[in-house]
């Protein structure tokens, strides 16, 4: 499992590097010798082959045994491919074996076991099964067997498909993209852009293969005229504007990205997946995507979490983003307690578990609804929630935008990558290189910190600086007069500013002791003119910089560290005020409050 963590060499301080569930979808199998051509070609057929329909078939049954070879049993689910038409059934095995209908026909199982909730691909066997009669599948897993390590951990390329099982079928055990029955998606390489530097754009749009009323080449042409350098198009559980003859550009980086979910379970945001994600099926199923997506490079966010009408409710873990900005900041009603499940609101020592429900729960307590807050204010508190407890995800936004009368990048995100190009973009994400900022022409945000104070600048957003040792940060900002900076620690203001020049930074000290978050933000109070919800406007965030003990572990999941790589250095046309402040300044509370 990649789990998203962070890195650094230079004086002791790290910074961020990578991150760290369906059944059904296209899948196909590449023979031992095939030409990767040959392949292609095979696996475009099965992704255009219609589906049968399995259920009007006669039936007959399916048993199955699943163990491990000193017969502990296991549960298990098994995919059942038709080799007639492309169908997938699934059927979940507990305690070892299951006895289950099964539609008449040839297919090719896809045997998952269960390990730590997450189902892993074990086994690949064709049977048949004929109406009236009784067909047999069974496993005796070595792998694992001892108990002594996971299953996983015989996984080399963590796309959740042991390596005997990946060199059986013909795939590369040391390529997440390339796993049994799925088809491997291509990605973009070009370099439209040479240098590192910021880049902004629109990760949340929708074309006509969505619920968009204009088509990917109008969608793409809109954004470049906006003067955007990327745009992501998310339809809800398809990549089909990834196959659109009008998804194409000289000029904008084309993320290949889809909303994936439900609106009774909640969407993430999936970009750059390699192979077609599963459908949303349960909690199991959507951690093995997230996970699958991560190991091939993708990113995988939660979407506007805090929305009554689709509340994040899949509950799993190792994400790499949230979209804590979803249109208007203060345009969207906040997420009540009643819009969840009641599994979601469980309660320990009378506090509630949840980040999702307790997000709910602070709105609701927040008073009347002038002083409540929007979903987006709501979200971020849902994302502080999850960072305290240890989540290293980013900030992203989307403007939702699914015609011109919703305009793109309001809000914008902007990500530092080294260049602009779709696989330099999906890195800087998953290195949390990112900030948010309310359209094109609001403010900018830089922040930096220089661990050990010897004055130089180590690691900026997403970056890891250690515990115990003095950290100076500057947190800087661009095209904000008349606003306000404020400084976040573990989601709670320590300092609050007003910004009375075009380039101002803050300069302060910090000595953390504990896992800390520090992230900055631009507001303002709510114009009273404009309908909204919440007394604070807020016009641009970022993502934060962490500060955590420095381990061997951390180390290890970083083999590949690049040193130019370990910090963001702001550039400026003219040098910024800065403003010191005093060390541990006193918290503030936020205005209006």
């Amino acid at each position: 499992m990649l789990k998203r963590t962070v890195f650094g060499l230079a004086g002791c301080a790290l910074l961020a590097l990578a991150g760290c569930a369906g059944t059904g979808g296209e899948r196909v199998e590449k023979p031992a010798g095939e030409t990767a051509a040959a392949a292609a070609g095979k696996q475009e057929a099965a992704v255009e082959k219609p589906a049968l329909d399995l259920e009007t078939r006669p039936k007959g049954t399916l048993v199955a045994t699943l163990k491990t070879v000193v017969d502990t049993p296991l549960d298990g689910r098994i995919d059942l491919l038709s080799l007639e038409g492309g169908a997938t059934r699934s059927i979940e095995v507990k305690k070892g074996s299951s006895s289950s209908p099964a539609p008449q026909g040839d297919y090719r199982a896809y045997v998952n076991v269960y390990d730590y909730g997450v189902p892993v691909l074990v086994q690949v066997q064709d049977l048949s099964v004929k109406a009236g009669q009784t067909a047999t599948l069974s496993l005796d897993l070595l792998e694992g067997a001892s108990g002594a390590v996971s299953v996983r951990a015989f996984d080399s390329d963590g796309d959740l498909a042991i390596d005997r099982v990946e060199l059986e079928s013909g795939t590369d055990p040391y390529d997440a993209a390339s796993t049994p029955g799925r088809a491997e998606l291509p990605l973009d390489r070009r370099v439209l852009r040479a240098g590192g530097q910021w880049y902004c754009g629109d990760l949340h749009v929708h074309s006509k293969h969505g619920v968009g009323t204009e088509s990917v080449a109008e969608l793409v042409g809109r954004a470049e005229k906006a003067g955007l350098d990327f745009l992501a198009i998310c339809d809800r559980n398809t990549l089909a504007s990834t196959k659109d003859p009008g998804f194409k550009s000289e000029r904008l980086a084309l993320i290949p990205a889809m909303e994936w979910g439900s609106d009774d379970m909640g969407v993430a945001l999936v970009y750059g997946p390699r192979t077609l994600p599963d459908p949303p099926v349960n909690p199991p199923a959507a951690q093995a995507e997230c996970i699958r997506v991560q190991a091939q490079g993708g990113i995988w966010g939660i979407a506007h979490p805090t929305f009554p009408t689709k509340p994040w409710q899949w509950g799993i873990s190792y994400v790499n983003a949230v979209e804590v900005w979803f249109r208007d900041w203060r345009g969207n009603p906040p997420l009540s307690l009643n819009n969840l499940r009641e599994d979601i609101k469980v309660r320990k020592d009378g506090h509630l578990v949840q980040s999702i429900a307790a997000a709910a729960s602070a709105a609701a307590a927040a008073g009347t609804m002038d002083e409540s807050m929007s979903a987006n204010a709501q979200a971020c508190l849902f994302w502080d929630y999850e960072l305290n407890r240890g989540l290293m995800g980013c900030a992203i936004a989307g403007s939702g935008s699914g015609g011109k009368k919703v305009p793109l990048a309001r809000p914008v995100t902007y990500i530092c990558a080294k260049d602009l190009s779709v696989p330099g973009l999906l890195e800087g994400l998953r290195l949390g290189r990112t900030y948010i900022s309310c359209g094109l022409n609001g403010p900018k945000l830089a922040f930096n910190a220089d661990a050990m104070a010897d004055n130089s600048v180590d690691v900026g957003m997403g970056g890891v600086v250690p515990l115990n040792v003095d950290t100076s940060f500057v947190a800087s900002v661009q095209n904000a007069v008349g606003k306000k900076l404020q400084v976040l620690e573990n989601g709670r203001p320590i300092r609050t500013v007003p910004i009375n020049a075009d380039d101002i930074a803050i300069r302060f000290t910090r000595h953390p002791t504990i896992y800390s978050t520090y992230r900055i933000r631009v507001i303002g109070p709510a114009d009273p003119k404009q309908n909204g919800f919440g007394p604070i406007e807020v016009y641009a965030l970022s993502s934060p910089i962490y500060a955590q003990d420095i381990t061997q572990e951390l180390l290890w999941r970083n083999p590949n560290l690049d040193i130019k790589k370990t910090w963001v250095k702001l550039q400026t046309e003219k040098a910024p005020i800065e403003v010191d402040l005093p060390d541990n300044p006193p918290a503030e509370k936020l205005p209006g409050k």
